[in-house]
């Protein structure tokens, strides 16, 4: 008898203590709003992703990146679904393409900027974001 209930004491324990840990903490944290636009010249960038890696190189520990959809020059980051990213240095990637054959949306992709812009380790775009956010705006080429 003693051991049933000791037994049942130990699973009301056990289940109020996965009631009390249930919830995970947050590995990304708290995040600021990053916004900007990107041109190509001096016209807006029409169409292109751009994202925001964190640099470990400079002590940015965020394990993911965040990303944002540019459409006539303006964009927005998301981090998961979170708005923005947490405060810290980031290695910039832009990429933009079209179609080579605009009557046909399946053709090879040509690209709009130069493919430097596409890969971390040859972008020299960068962002440190701040407290409060604020614009971050980019100047591409071809």
């Amino acid at each position: 008898m003693f051991l049933s209930r000791s037994w049942s004491l130990l699973g009301v324990l056990f289940v109020c203590t996965l009631m009390v840990g249930c919830g995970e903490a947050d590995p990304i944290g708290k995040t600021v709003p990053v916004e900007g636009t990107v041109t190509l010249g001096d016209a807006p960038l029409k169409t292109g992703t751009i994202t925001f890696h964190p640099d470990t190189a400079k002590g940015n520990k965020c394990p993911t990146i965040g990303t944002g959809t540019i459409e006539n020059g303006k964009y927005k980051i998301m981090l998961g679904n979170k708005t923005g990213v947490p405060v810290g240095s980031y290695k910039v990637t832009i990429e933009s393409s079209v179609p080579s054959n605009p009557k046909d949306e399946y053709s090879q992709s040509k690209s709009l900027i130069s493919e430097n812009y596409r890969d971390v380790a040859k972008s020299n775009l960068t962002a440190d974001v701040k407290d409060g956010g604020g614009p971050y705006d980019f100047k591409v080429t071809k």
